[in-house]
């Protein structure tokens, strides 16, 4: 008779009041990383990280959002695959060309031309 009861019993992060308040809670860690980020140390950071989790991990419009993108930049969404524990990501994957990346961001288009 347990058993069937135990059975029937959803877990509590299946339940929609669970998801709704950690979405909440999510995104309170997202909107306040702004303003812990002046303190000294890397508290906003982690906040955002931590509320993008949370977001992620519970909403399906965020799931969508970030399957989305990841497509479309790979190398950085295997990176938040295994952040989540994802059951196909178990050893942290390569580190992505950061380098490359700010070199595009930090390139200079002057270079050619004679300065006044």
């Amino acid at each position: 008779m347990t058993g069937k009861i135990r059975a029937e019993r959803k877990k509590i992060s299946e339940m929609r009041a669970y998801r709704w308040t950690m979405i909440v809670i999510g995104w309170a860690f997202v909107v306040s990383a702004p303003l812990i980020s002046w303190l000294p140390g890397p508290g906003g950071l982690a906040f955002f990280i931590i509320g993008s989790a949370l977001i992620i991990k519970n909403s399906l419009w965020a799931k969508r959002q970030f399957t989305k993108h990841s497509k479309r930049h790979p190398e950085y969404g295997t990176w938040l695959n295994w952040a989540l524990r994802r059951k196909r990501f178990r050893k942290r994957p390569p580190f992505p060309p950061v380098k490359r990346d700010l070199m595009r961001l930090f390139r200079r288009d002057d270079l050619g031309q004679k300065l006044p």
